[in-house]
């Protein structure tokens, strides 16, 4: 689901100077405040010249932290009220830049509490709203509905009505990320109608976001009319304002309203227009997503040459966004490195300083002792360095040839799962050529194999793991993308352990998964509704698998070791391969149970 939110403050929209100009102003701004730092012994002043440092670095998250420590640094110990919850507030903005929203939210509620001790009611407020925009971006959205409305609360009985819009508009938006659309909607047109009493440079770009937003949930009631209507009037406004993301992000979503309406040509000119938008300013995300859309609009409509074209982009820009991802992920644990070295060297010089008291102490009782001591720390820092370095330089290697290792190991799956992406795209294409015709159900049937494959090889580079993937995960969303491509109602129960599994044992397993699964969906057909059981479970040094359905079981007689089924001799096949024991009842329908060797399970 396509996301606009409006977070903590409304953005404002001014003339820039050249991004050059602006880096050389803030790099002069940044110098004349260290200045100032060097010159001023008061902790005050040099903690609010930190916090400006940090504000300066805004986008630069490393360095607003650093900034903001070393501000944290000058407070400790000392009672300084609204100045160390203005640290940690600026603190948890930094963590929010970084992606790591667990600290950002823990640094928030430090701030939170210095402002209830405070009695500071607007501040504790407004961070409240912030609170609830860091668990709307972790999608924990009942949390996400406590905080906001807390705020909102606390704004509409101050009657600060401008920050009331605000944490309406982020309500409702939170509302309808959550599913639930008429709170939603209501906010959002409580929302505009108090937005028309304001007198203020934001009213204009609150008036856009909140139609935008009303109109998508309009769109999930289909109230089609009034959707149309209203994402128009938003994409008119933000457009002259020269939010293009928002902009492509309503013509995204009105498209699919006129291809539902049946308006497909206006539908299709429309998402072209949305791609068109994002490719000019480079808006990564929403290529994304509106190549994933007229990708499937024209499989719909059987062009699968274009569907097949856009699908390629679709997966070329879903790849560098999570490469994106994962640099964030890179920099937040490298700031998270720095700041701890810097913590560490404050420790060490605290060492030293309390080393340098018991040196003083000891000059009292004569030169000679303080010689032979002075000389016994000298030797001794002398080899705390050699040691320190050596230790360093082993580390760096270490962590230099583990990081290729992984790369590389991740590189190589998410390689094979492309190819095999592209080889499962194909099956499909060519399915659909010989529909009707016998090869078209063994090319679906070969092509869920290969899917079952690919799933174990995207799940090795996505969720960063090398060999053993996480059973549970992985048998679950195998089951779900089997059971949804048949199309059929089931009703599913799941008992997985959460054990983990070496890939070259995962393989099979999941091979096996498929093809009983797969029996079961084709064959198990009755008068009450189809129930599938999957359990997996860990007993007595042993790896249980049981797939069980209601349908009217196999026949009598039937022998699956002996069957001519591809299906059943490549079961057979890998069985053996697992050295484990498939054995298959009838017990209010077929039941199949897989027994093997749990010893190269990783718990």
């Amino acid at each position: 689901m396509r996301q606009i939110l409006v977070l903590l403050c409304v953005y404002l929209f001014f003339l820039q100077l050249p991004l050059e100009a602006q880096e050389e102003v803030k790099k002069k701004e940044v110098d004349s405040l260290r200045n100032l730092l060097s010159s001023t012994k008061n902790d005050s002043i040099r903690i609010r010249l930190f916090l400006k440092i940090s504000s300066l670095h805004r986008g630069e998250p490393v360095e607003a932290l650093n900034a903001c420590r070393n501000a944290l640094n000058i407070a400790r110990g000392k009672e300084l009220g609204l100045l160390e919850g203005l640290i940690w507030e600026n603190i948890s903005l930094a963590y929010r830049d970084l992606g790591n929203y667990s600290e950002a939210i823990e640094s928030s509620f430090r701030a939170l509490r210095i402002y209830d001790e405070l009695n500071l009611p607007e501040k504790t407020a407004s961070l409240e709203l912030q609170i609830g925009s860091h668990f709307t971006a972790e999608n924990n959205y009942p949390k996400a509905i406590t905080y906001i409305s807390q705020a909102l609360n606390t704004f509409q009985q101050r009657k600060d009505t401008a920050n009331v819009v605000l944490a309406m508009i982020n309500l409702g938006e939170t509302y309808r990320l959550a599913g639930n659309a008429d709170s939603a909607a209501i906010l959002f047109q409580e929302c505009l109608e108090l937005n028309q009493k304001l007198d203020n440079d934001n009213i204009e770009i609150v008036k856009g976001y909140a139609r935008g937003n009303l109109g998508m949930v309009y769109a999930t009631q289909n109230k089609e009319e009034e959707a149309i209507e209203l994402l128009k009037s938003a994409m008119e406004i933000l457009g002259e304002m020269g939010d293009y993301y928002s902009t492509s992000v309503y013509q995204s979503e009105l498209a699919q309203i006129y291809i539902r309406q049946g308006q497909k040509a206006r539908g299709e000119g429309l998402l072209h227009d949305a791609l068109q938008t994002a490719e000019r300013e480079k808006l990564k995300e929403q290529i994304r997503d509106i190549s994933k859309d007229l990708s499937l609009f024209y499989e719909q409509t059987g062009r699968y040459h274009d569907a097949l074209e856009l699908r390629k982009q679709y997966e070329v820009y879903h790849d560098s966004l999570v490469n994106i991802e994962n640099v964030r992920k890179t920099e937040q644990l490298e700031s998270q490195y720095w700041l701890d070295r810097k913590d560490a060297d404050i420790r060490i010089l605290e060492v030293e300083n309390q080393s340098k008291r018991r040196t003083v102490i000891i000059l009292s009782f004569g030169a000679a002792v303080l010689l032979i001591l002075l000389s016994i720390l000298y030797r001794l820092q002398i080899l705390r360095k050699r040691a320190y370095k050596k230790v360093a330089e082993q580390k760096d290697i270490i962590e230099k040839r583990e990081k290729e290792k992984a790369l590389l190991l991740k590189e190589l799956n998410h390689r094979v799962k492309n190819n095999l992406q592209m080889v499962s795209s194909m099956f499909s294409l060519q399915a659909a050529q010989f529909k009707g015709e016998p090869a078209a159900d063994a090319l679906v049937a070969s092509r869920r194999r290969i899917d079952a494959l690919m799933l174990i090889h995207q799940k090795l580079y996505r969720e960063d793991v090398d060999t053993h993937i996480r059973l549970a995960d992985y048998i679950k969303e195998l089951v779900d993308n089997l059971v949804y491509g048949f199309g059929k109602e089931v009703d599913l129960h799941l008992d997985l352990s959460t054990a983990k599994l070496y890939i070259d044992l995962a393989i099979p397993l999941g091979i096996i998964i498929n093809e009983l699964l797969t029996n079961s969906l084709k064959y198990a057909s009755g008068e009450s509704k189809l129930r599938i059981d999957v359990a997996l479970k860990e007993e007595n040094d042993k790896l249980r698998l049981i797939i069980a359905d209601n349908g009217p079981g196999i026949p009598e007689g039937f022998d699956f070791r002996k069957s001519r089924s591809l299906g059943m001799k490549l079961v057979h096949s890998l069985i053996r391969q697992l050295q484990g024991e498939l054995t298959q009842t009838n017990d209010h329908g077929c039941r199949w149970e897989l027994s093997m060797s749990s010893d190269k399970l990783q718990n």
